[in-house]
């Protein structure tokens, strides 16, 4: 996407225009930061810093040096607005925080940056979704793609209903639907207070 300008009037000429409130960007592993820097050539960042757009960065992290070193280069794009520094647990493995050398030498480079937590979802659970082919709402629903009712297991349902109930607590937790819906939240702030560039996306 960073490569091509027409990509970027599609997704962002169109903003004013949809009667959509939120629109959401997939930038896949390794684009983030060639996505920041598109961002900041055509505006974007600088019309979020003026309060124009609310614009919410989910950086998705995985458990490699290579993604923490993302980190810096995005905060470097970013300057001192907060973003969602998102761990997604797709498996058993492990993040950076039993090493304190390297834990201080990329997350607290970036002072009030929010820690999401994404849990693993049960593989057996997961691969029942992935074969039904439907949202985990509908799964959770016992629904199948065109509306009529399943045969889920009752069991696995629980565990994704669980693991979305994990998810949308950790929403809850750093404020999410406040600053999506431009409110004031009633929460005490989560790390050190900081202008709020109101932010999304990875």
């Amino acid at each position: 996407m960073p490569a091509s300008s027409c990509a970027f009037a599609q997704i962002f000429d169109t903003v004013n225009s949809t009667d959509a409130t939120v629109s959401l960007i997939d930038v896949r592993a390794g684009l983030l930061s060639p996505t920041l820097r598109a961002l900041g050539n055509i505006g974007f960042i600088e019309a979020a810093k003026k309060g124009d757009i609310t614009f919410v960065l989910f950086h998705i992290l995985g458990p490699s040096i290579a993604s923490l070193d993302e980190i810096v280069d995005t905060a470097a794009y970013l300057g001192d607005a907060k973003y969602f520094m998102v761990k997604n647990f797709i498996n058993n493995t492990y993040f950076f925080e039993w090493d304190e050398a390297t834990h201080a030498a990329y997350f607290k480079r970036v002072p009030g940056a929010v820690a999401i937590t994404i849990p693993k979802l049960v593989e057996m659970a997961a691969e029942q979704v992935d074969l039904a082919s439907v949202p985990f709402a509908t799964f959770i629903a016992n629904k199948k793609q065109s509306g009529a009712p399943a045969s889920y297991s009752f069991v696995l349902r629980g565990y994704v209903r669980h693991w979305l109930e994990t998810i949308s607590a950790e929403y809850d937790r750093v404020g999410l639907i406040d600053i999506l819906e431009g409110t004031e939240s009633t929460k005490p702030p989560i790390g050190r207070p900081r202008p709020l560039i109101k932010i999304a996306e990875s």
